[in-house]
């Protein structure tokens, strides 16, 4: 009965398995090309590994070797001892572009610390290190500037759903946790009345106020410092509520919380948003949403990436009326989804 096994054994090939436990490597190599602006001086017109290294100050051997590399990534061609970029390399890792994502390179990487200690999360069931905490600001001072890429077209896509500047405006708007402050940004970008209010913590929203000063916005948030599980929020003042990115990682009890909080800060039909990573009630999809619920066990005493019907369950216990959601959102990543509920 076991040469059936023994056959198809021998057809199948180990090397899926090893490159995925040497996928590491990538992430290093791509950070480190980052760090040293090899993409933007490529864009520059430097070409050849002596001139590149020369540029950016690195060593000339490890420089070719590294830049070797890179068209195995699909992220340069090599001609004739010449490096050029590729079409995705061009359009988003040239620093100074508007289509630059150089920076979501300190999300992936602010993870890699407690990923390295998983199998002691699995043993213990706790994370080694904590990102949900006001002392890893200056992870988070990183981390808000490198998710816009992923979160401005959900705030554009919220605002489209909400038909905010065209059917609504003049809102009241609390941005909870609001990190970059894109989504407040994106708001007045629509709807240049509105009041916008954002609540995070302090080296989290000076590095808010710099984009807002960056983009000609100085002045129109109203920024408060604190953390959304003891800050007094006005109740019964705002037209909506956002909650952009953090759920994952929160607890089911500190979601129920926040969500009760949300709902009472809320006036009569206002409406509650939450912008995260959902998996499918079974659990099979997306994958990047399950391999994102990793991150936080490792991260967080009691995140991971909730499902709908739990969102659902919060939203309700809190008295929300009425929940819809606005998934595949074009530019995001696998499994965005805007929970849009109503009070």
């Amino acid at each position: 009965m076991s040469a059936p096994a023994d056959a198809d054994a021998q057809e199948l090939s180990p090397r899926p398995l090893m490159r995925i436990l040497g996928d590491f490597a990538n992430s290093q190599i791509l950070d480190a090309s980052i760090e040293y602006d090899f993409f933007t001086l490529i864009d520059k017109g430097f070409e050849t590994a002596e001139e590149i290294a020369r540029a950016a100050g690195t060593d000339a051997r490890a420089t070719r070797i590294v830049l070797d590399s890179l068209p195995a990534l699909s992220l340069l061609e090599k001609r004739d001892g010449k490096y050029f970029l590729t079409p995705a390399s061009r359009a988003f890792l040239v620093r100074g572009k508007p289509s630059y994502v150089g920076d979501f390179r300190h999300v992936a990487l602010a993870l890699w610390d407690g990923m390295a200690h998983l199998k002691e999360s699995l043993r213990t069931g706790k994370p080694l290190s904590r990102k949900d905490t006001v002392t890893e600001l200056e992870v988070w001072e990183k981390l808000v500037l490198g998710i816009i890429v992923i979160a401005e077209p959900a705030a554009q896509a919220l605002c489209d759903v909400l038909k905010i500047g065209t059917e609504r405006s003049g809102l009241r708007v609390l941005d909870i946790a609001g990190g970059s402050s894109i989504f407040g940004m994106t708001v007045l970008s629509r709807d240049p009345g509105a009041e916008i209010t954002q609540l995070d913590w302090p080296n989290v929203n000076a590095v808010a106020k710099r984009l807002n000063k960056e983009r000609g916005l100085e002045g129109k948030i109203r920024f408060v410092d604190g953390e959304h599980n003891s800050a007094n929020i006005e109740e019964a003042y705002y037209d909506l509520v956002l909650a952009s990115n953090f759920c994952r990682f929160e607890s089911s009890a500190g979601n129920q919380a926040l969500f009760t909080k949300a709902f009472r800060a809320l006036k009569t039909d206002g409406v509650f948003v939450v912008n995260d990573f959902l998996p499918n009630e079974e659990r099979t999809e997306p994958t990047f949403a399950l391999r994102f619920s990793v991150y936080t066990l490792t991260h967080t005493p009691e995140g991971e990436c909730w499902t709908l019907s739990q969102y659902s369950e919060w939203l309700k216990n809190a008295g929300f009326k009425s929940i819809k959601t606005h998934g595949d959102i074009p530019k995001t990543l696998p499994g965005t989804t805007l929970i849009i509920a109503r009070k």
